[in-house]
């Protein structure tokens, strides 16, 4: 029985160390799979971390972009306003006209744009200033047949002439309007230098 015990010891011996052997290559080869495993996982992270960073940059930087686009609009916003107060400033400037100098200046207009039987239509605000004698007087000074219109215009100031032919709008609001348009740029070059 000895040597049939040899064998078999030999056979497990041999099945045992085949076994070990298994075990060591299935336990080296897990070892292997769990480092690739973490190793890419790693690797994932630091892809996601960098992912992450750059769309964070990208989030900011877009902020940025949009505060400053921002305060651009308010800046020139503020700056409109101040345009709007300077064009204001000029009608308010000419409705404080002294009467003599108000009426020399609307007596301007009406002689370079009236034509032959044109009505002058006057604000509200200025029956007191100008009334039928001065329209009389004045086309009377300038050989035109002027009246002065029953109606009155809904301006601050200035006049309307209203022909047979056309209306010549006169106010303060549709003359600062026309000079704004042909003035704006520069009058805003020098208020920010």
């Amino acid at each position: 029985m000895d040597g049939k015990e040899a064998i078999i010891n030999s056979i497990i011996s041999e099945a045992e160390k085949k076994a070990e052997g298994i075990v060591n290559d299935a336990l080296a080869e897990k070892d292997a799979l769990l480092q690739q495993t973490r190793n890419s996982l790693e690797k994932e992270r630091q892809q996601r971390i960098r992912a992450a960073k750059e769309q964070a940059e990208r989030a900011a930087e877009r902020k940025l972009t949009l505060a400053a686009l921002d305060g651009r609009k308010q800046l020139l916003a503020a700056k409109q306003a101040v345009i709007d107060k300077v064009y204001e400033a000029a009608i308010i400037k000419m409705l404080n006209m002294t009467d003599n100098v108000y009426r020399e200046f609307i007596g301007e207009l009406v002689k370079r744009y009236a034509d032959d039987g044109d009505e002058i239509m006057i604000s509200e605000r200025d029956a007191k200033r100008l009334n039928y004698d001065w329209a009389t007087s004045l086309g009377a000074a300038i050989g035109k047949d002027l009246t002065l219109s029953g109606r009155q215009h809904k301006g601050k100031g200035g006049i309307v002439l209203v022909g047979y032919k056309c209306d010549k709008n006169l106010t303060f609001e549709t003359i600062v309007k026309q000079l704004r348009s042909s003035t704006e740029g520069e009058i805003a070059a020098r208020l920010f230098k």
